[in-house]
């Protein structure tokens, strides 16, 4: 099985478990069965096979968002038969093998007219939480791509859907359809509108088996078989389901073991409100909390701009530091320059102050050596005189005593 495992929080971290939720196990089937015609309307040309159909034509201000009225109304009898004319299943495989949510949400979108592929749908606009950290319910766990990927539940399906209408500023949506009988659901179908539910693959029984606490503090459960399909039609005379299995194509199922499946799963529903046609602008539903996980192109986006801003913050922090550097060495110089000066001039002072005592002790030594001879002999001669006279007195007194 390729792709990486999931890791999980709490129990999970100890169920080793290769699941996968609409994976390979079934094989392909041609779009054409014995079920009713798979031929595209051009455009959204629908036809609906019912023994009452009831639509509303209302002209709404145009200052008012788009909205629909999906209420049954309780005076209404859900006809005997009633099928949706022309819709088409995208097969999942081979680029999405765990992607049935979002190729159920895209062949949906395709039959009421709008151009988009199962794989933009998925790397643009579902969100994703590769490392099982959340539920089904905020964010598709893996990666629909690889055979290991588990899948999303109706709140991470209608993300989904807005987001991609918001993205063509239209005003359709999507409506969570959960907790209603799936016979009630049928009313949709008379109305025309496909309903994208959550059973098994090949409608096996079994039970989410596998529960665990999430890193979000939230309880995740999952069925190794879970899948999600299109419901376009149904016979309650022939008790049959008409369904775009992402897995097999149109194709028929059994409505009593397709409603227990069904209601196995929790009663999982979401279905969309308007097509391609319906004029107006996107407006964002202000009661629904969108999760705060991105889908894939939306994160590589945020890790290329966080990888660009870590790098121009790198280069920034390097140039600073070349700067720092730079400056620290034009510091570490100039006091270099600055010690050198110093030790020059201090050089220069001592030498000029030998020169000065040189030149003057020369100079004293010249003056000394140009003083006139006569001037000691003079000394000498007045020296000798005062001697003699010194001699004469001290004789002359010897002689008088």
């Amino acid at each position: 099985m390729t792709g990486r495992l999931l890791k999980f929080a709490a129990a999970s971290a100890a169920v080793l478990i290769c699941l996968t939720s609409c994976g390979e196990k079934v094989s392909l089937m041609g779009a054409d069965s014995s079920g009713p015609s798979s031929d595209r309307a051009a455009n959204n040309g629908t036809e609906i096979l019912t023994t009452s159909v009831h639509i509303e034509d209302e002209t709404e201000e145009e200052t008012e968002a788009f909205s629909v009225d999906v209420a049954k109304p309780r005076d209404h009898k859900i006809a005997k038969r009633s099928v949706i004319r022309n819709f088409e299943t995208v097969l999942q495989n081979p680029e999405l093998p765990t992607g049935c949510e979002v190729t159920s949400l895209c062949q949906t979108l395709n039959y009421l007219g709008f151009d988009i592929d199962k794989v933009t749908l998925a790397d643009e606009f579902m969100p994703m939480d590769m490392d099982g950290s959340t539920t089904m319910d905020h964010a598709y766990i893996g990666d629909p791509k690889l055979n290991d990927g588990f899948g999303c539940f109706p709140p991470a399906l209608i993300q989904t859907a807005d987001s991609y209408f918001e993205s063509i500023d239209s005003p359709c949506y999507a409506e969570n359809m959960s907790d209603i009988d799936l016979q009630k659901l049928f009313y949709q179908i008379e109305e025309g509108r496909p309903v994208i539910a959550w059973v098994t693959i090949d409608l096996v029984e079994l039970a989410p088996e596998h529960r665990w606490t999430t890193l979000d503090g939230e309880e995740m459960w999952f069925s190794g078989m879970q899948h999600c399909v299109t419901i376009y039609g149904y016979d309650l005379d022939k008790k049959i389901v008409y369904v775009a299995d992402p897995l097999k194509g149109n194709t028929e199922y059994d409505l009593e073991r397709f409603e227990r499946m069904f209601d196995l799963l929790g009663k999982k529903a979401i279905i969309i409100c308007g097509d391609a046609e319906t004029e107006g602008s996107y407006d964002p539903n202000k009661d629904y909390k969108k999760s705060k996980y991105l889908s894939r192109n939306a994160q590589e986006a945020k890790k290329a701009e966080e990888e660009e801003a870590a790098r121009k913050q790198a280069e920034e922090e390097a140039k600073k530091a070349e700067e720092e550097a730079r400056k620290a060495e034009e510091e570490a110089k100039k006091a270099e320059e600055e010690a050198r000066a110093a030790e020059e001039e201090a050089a220069r002072a001592a030498e000029e102050e030998a020169r000065r005592a040189e030149e003057e002790s020369a100079k004293a030594a010249e003056e000394a050596a140009t003083e006139p001879p006569a001037t000691t002999a003079r000394v000498t001669s007045t020296k000798t005189r005062t001697t003699s006279v010194k001699t004469s007195s001290k004789n002359a007194t010897t002689t008088s005593r």
